[in-house]
């Protein structure tokens, strides 16, 4: 069975600030996402009993036929240039090298973004995420900084953080490989597993940090390894991200090293210095209720956060642009307005 596109007339954007979502009124799934999900899952149903145990290669082959299929090339930009952190740069206990990739879209950008992509902890790369990265560059204005960590299970907890807080360090370095401006502004975005590096390095690191991030977004972020969110029940199969394939992802990743609370970002206390937030979550993706959860834990710590449900969205929806482009139209918009917000930082400035 080969997946079809609908032709599905662009609808109308239901999104709903975090502070005032409630799950009792949840709009109903978008219908091409939901014609989507239908035949996604008649696939699935039809394949033999060996193609349907996961597997490492199975999952980024996954990946990216999906994003390959519904996200188109990307635009062009003013430079797509490519750079590999390695060697007496990094740290005895990263030896590997870190390949990198630059996006900007314009001559001298006020800001650099760090674009930590999503997969499980065990999918994604450069390749994959390279048209997203390229629309973010593109939709903010803003150089965006994509980097290969190592994926599980060949390399498990903790190997991508580490990774992704070795290009924090080493920051300054990066920005002279690629001729930006020393002072120029740091941000960071993530998406699902990438999302929960993100929030992990910004909730642990000090904030002198030469690339901790003065604003933060996350993309229908995993931020409980345990998994005891409602939606997770709510939407445990049949809605593209299931249930059993997140714990296969989360025993690839942690592989019984560590207690899934205490590298749980919802469950870490939130420091004075984190970072201004933007939460973005999806109404029918299991992991909607952690964003919730983190949105309120983030108020309450005096965080300045703001939040959105884009209610009739599925898990990864950027990765599926094609069926609702309208939806991920407004999700970059909301993404370039709140990178544009800040006000001008230096690189390893404190905040007051």
């Amino acid at each position: 069975m080969k997946l079809s596109q609908s032709k599905e007339i662009a609808r109308d954007v239901v999104s709903t600030p975090l502070s005032a979502f409630s799950a009792e009124t949840l709009k109903p799934l978008h219908p091409a996402l939901e014609h989507w999900r239908i035949q996604f899952n008649q696939l699935l149903a039809s394949l033999p009993p060996e193609q349907k145990t996961a597997t490492p290669e199975a999952a980024r082959q996954a990946l990216a036929g999906i994003t390959s299929r519904f996200v188109c090339a990307g635009p062009e930009l003013y430079r797509v240039e490519g750079a590999v952190l390695g060697g007496d740069d990094l740290t005895e206990a990263l030896q590997c090298p870190l390949p990198l990739m630059l996006y900007q879209a314009v001559e001298k950008p006020d800001a650099l973004v760090l674009f930590v992509h999503g997969g499980g902890h065990v999918a994604g790369s450069i390749e994959v995420y390279d048209p997203i990265c390229r629309r973010l560059a593109q939709e903010s204005g803003q150089a965006v900084l994509a980097m290969d960590y190592p994926l599980a299970p060949a390399n498990p907890w903790p190997a991508g953080i580490k990774s992704v807080a070795e290009l924090m360090r080493l920051l300054p370095h990066v920005l002279d490989t690629f001729q930006l401006s020393p002072g120029i502004r740091v941000m960071m975005i993530g998406d699902s597993g990438g999302a929960a590096m993100a929030a992990t390095l910004c909730l642990q690191q000090p904030k002198t940090l030469p690339g901790y991030p003065e604003a933060l977004v996350l993309l229908y972020p995993s931020l409980d390894y345990r998994m005891q969110a409602g939606s997770i029940q709510q939407f445990s199969e049949g809605y593209f991200l299931t249930e059993e394939r997140m714990r296969w992802y989360f025993d690839q990743y942690l592989q019984g090293r560590v207690e899934p609370l205490s590298v749980s970002p919802s469950a870490m206390p939130v420091p004075s210095h984190f970072p201004r937030t933007l939460l973005m979550s999806a109404g029918y993706d299991p992991l909607r209720d952690e964003a919730g959860f983190f949105f309120g834990k983030l108020i309450n710590a005096g965080v300045d956060v703001d939040g959105v449900c884009y209610e009739q969205m599925l898990h990864a929806f950027l990765n599926l642009e094609s069926l609702v482009p309208e939806a991920c139209q407004d999700a970059y918009n909301a993404i370039s307005r709140f990178l544009a917000a800040g006000r001008t930082k230096g690189l390893g400035q404190v905040k007051d």
